[in-house]
């Protein structure tokens, strides 16, 4: 192994495991080196990104957080899903920014204090940042923590409602540059929206977002008078989107193939039928697209008071979906219409999640 030359060694190390490769950091001075550079942890994180086996769920609790492995497993199968558990760190408290499953990091912000902890579980590694926000009496509306690919900068972004002012701020951190660099933005249009308690963002197309229902909206929005709020952390502005009409307040925004989706209770003739919507076409309301129906039946666990969030898509085209408010965990077969529950009473803030090497060094 140590006449292989550097670019087959990186490879081959390239495909194990994070807690392998902690293991061969003490094998030489050169694995260690290698494990350690920026090139290999980039060519990791890519690595681990592409491959589905890799994937896991990853769900916080109060004291502890678990990953659930889902991949290839048989929904005819009783077989039960291996799962993890390890303690959470002292400094992990407030709450868990959903965003914030980004390349192997997590992220929580204390929502009284603004002290911010990211922290790496498979490293065992995590920092905390005060963030320096204007204001006392204040109330967080929405979040987001990740990387967008234009600077390749990890971000924050908080909405914040100043209750003194009675304004609506949003707020974009990058907590890993000079002086932690906070910028913020407000318009008059977004102080009457309305976003469910700590709405969690979804990033698409170098824009972050967020559900939100205001009766200013009719213009753009639905029946429902629900719209899109919408950041693009490039250009810093701010924005709407239509929604498919129907959509309420109880319904959840995500990404499928590429695409803005929408899953809502669509509850025609009295019976629940949830549909799935996707926006073929970016920002173009009229091609907002129905691609599919949930039937209530598919499951006991889904009822006419079930609100669905998707949690991600594996490789097969399979949803992980959500069911609030037990929050079971389904794997839902699109093709042959069935599904299988991989975790009872698992959580609101299930994520897919990598494990990597990935470890920002604040400024």
């Amino acid at each position: 192994m140590h006449q292989l030359p550097v670019e087959i060694l990186e490879e081959l190390l390239s495909w194990f495991s994070v807690k392998d490769l902690l293991r061969f950091k003490s094998v030489c001075k050169n694995w260690n080196s290698i494990i350690s550079s920026q090139h290999f942890i980039n060519l990791h994180l890519k690595k681990s990104i592409s491959t589905p086996s890799r994937h896991r769920i990853f769900m916080p609790y109060r004291e502890t957080f678990t990953t659930v492995d889902y991949y290839g497993k048989d929904l005819d199968s009783d077989r039960k899903r291996p799962s993890v558990f390890m303690p959470r760190p002292e400094e992990t408290v407030g709450k868990f920014l959903g965003g914030g499953t980004c390349d192997g990091l997590l992220c929580y912000l204390d929502t009284v204090t603004l002290r911010m902890c990211v922290w790496n579980p498979a490293l065992r590694l995590s920092r905390t940042l005060d963030l320096k926000i204007p204001g006392i009496v204040r109330t967080l509306l929405f979040f987001w923590f990740g990387r967008e690919s234009s600077d390749d900068e990890y971000k924050v972004v908080l909405g914040i409602r100043d209750r003194t002012e009675s304004r609506n701020h949003t707020y974009l951190i990058k907590p890993f540059s000079d002086n932690c660099v906070t910028e913020y933005s407000t318009q008059s249009e977004i102080d009457d929206l309305y976003f469910r308690s700590f709405e969690e963002g979804t990033l698409l197309r170098g824009t972050v977002h967020w559900l939100t229902v205001s009766p200013q909206i009719n213009t753009i929005g639905s029946i429902g008078q629900c719209a899109v709020f919408t950041y693009n952390l490039g250009s810093r502005t701010l924005g709407k989107l239509s929604t498919p009409a129907g959509l309420d307040s109880n319904g959840g925004i995500g990404v499928m193939n590429g695409c803005l989706s929408a899953v809502y209770n669509a509850r025609r003739g009295g019976c629940p039928i949830y549909e799935v919507w996707v926006m073929k076409e970016y920002g173009v309301k009229e091609s907002w697209t129905k691609f599919m129906n949930i039937s209530p039946c598919i499951s006991d666990r889904i009822s006419s008071s079930t609100r669905l969030k998707l949690v991600g898509v594996t490789d097969k085209g399979n949803l992980i979906v959500s069911c609030a408010p037990n929050f079971d965990l389904l794997i839902y077969n699109v093709v042959e219409n069935k599904s299988k529950i991989l975790v009872n009473y698992a959580n609101g803030s299930a994520r897919m999640y990598v494990e990597t090497l990935v470890f920002p060094r604040f400024a």
